[in-house]
């Protein structure tokens, strides 16, 4: 009874510290990065510049930075042109909105015109 106890409580904790992490990911879009964040703290950063795309589909295997468990509409994919895994799955609460934001600051980044589009 004491081991099934025990495991009883290590799955409860294991569990509970997943949800603390996943809830801890956000994503944000400074003027050079975009910077996946846990809890504030700055974890993992890709240049703006190096960013070739943002879609909804991924091509091949990718880091999975996800901050909930239902990512079936909340999916993105930031495509770069240097690293070992040139894919970020990210999942945005509004992907649209922050695929918008994030195009725009990749063509701030590159100096092109972001009204022309």
């Amino acid at each position: 009874m004491v081991i099934f106890s025990t495991i009883m409580l290590l799955v409860a904790l294991a569990t509970f510290s997943v949800l603390i992490c996943m809830v801890g990911i956000d994503y944000r879009v400074t003027r050079s990065h975009l910077t996946i964040t846990f809890w504030g703290i700055p974890i993992r950063w890709m240049k703006l510049s190096t960013i070739v795309s943002v879609s909804k589909r991924r091509r091949f295997t990718a880091e999975q930075w996800v901050s909930t468990f239902r990512m079936k509409h909340r999916r993105l994919v930031v495509r770069r042109d240097e690293g070992l895994l040139h894919e970020w799955v990210i999942t945005p609460k509004y992907r649209y909105v922050f695929r918008q934001q994030l195009e725009a600051a990749v063509a701030r980044a590159r100096g092109s015109d972001v009204s022309a589009g």
